[in-house]
């Protein structure tokens, strides 16, 4: 009797939207939610230091050091005075933004979405980063508008502790146990009971 393997097709991710964000003080998120539209790309890149061992003349073990890095790039065709006062802590007087010489980012976290073929979100939350200055990229008009959105860099650290901090979470639709409101009540937390928000599975109607 032949044994038939059961193979389960992986899905395919793409597209990108309901960007979203909060402003982090102390590892919390005091105030609300902030949708900034107009997300035409975003880069997630995560590096986790890897370290090979040697004995016996062969590999022996690889170690892990966690994730050592991890940063978000992302093209927003217009990141506005409000989010720029938000990320980059400038101040803004009659409509003009005035950077300071001597400006300091704030630590922002972000909520983004990409979804599969079968239309469920894949949801995508980092919670404490800092986010580079965009500059200008762009030219004169001839003949059809082409605009270039404004890009930033995120770097992200972990959120409470620095040795086992949180730093991404990532939510599926797909599965029958996730919940978009306790997702981003987690990204967002506003105390330490909103960090619980993830420990208990809502019913369901």
């Amino acid at each position: 009797m032949l044994n038939k393997e059961v193979l389960t097709m992986g899905k395919v991710k793409f597209g990108a939207s309901h960007f979203s964000y909060g402003l982090v003080e102390d590892d919390f998120v005091p105030g609300e939610e902030k949708a900034l539209p107009g997300l035409t790309e975003v880069k997630m890149d995560l590096k986790n230091e890897l370290k090979s061992i040697a004995a016996d003349d062969g590999p022996y073990v690889v170690l892990s050091g966690g994730i050592s890095e991890a940063t978000l790039d992302v093209k927003i065709y217009d990141i506005t005075s409000d989010a720029r006062k938000d990320w980059f802590g400038i101040n803004v007087k009659k409509g003009v933004e005035l950077y300071n010489k001597n400006l300091v980012p704030n630590d922002i976290a972000v909520v983004f979405k990409t979804k599969m073929e079968d239309g469920k979100g894949v949801w995508v939350g980092m919670l404490k980063g800092k986010f580079s200055l965009p500059g200008i990229d762009t030219k004169t008009v001839d003949g059809t508008p082409d605009p270039q959105a404004d890009e930033s860099t995120g770097t992200f650290a972990p959120r409470g502790d620095a040795d086992d901090g949180m730093m991404v979470i990532i939510g599926r639709e797909d599965s029958e146990e996730f919940d978009l409101a306790s997702f981003k009540q987690y990204v967002f937390a506003k105390s330490e009971d909103d960090l619980k928000a993830l420990d208990e599975i809502p019913s369901k109607a």
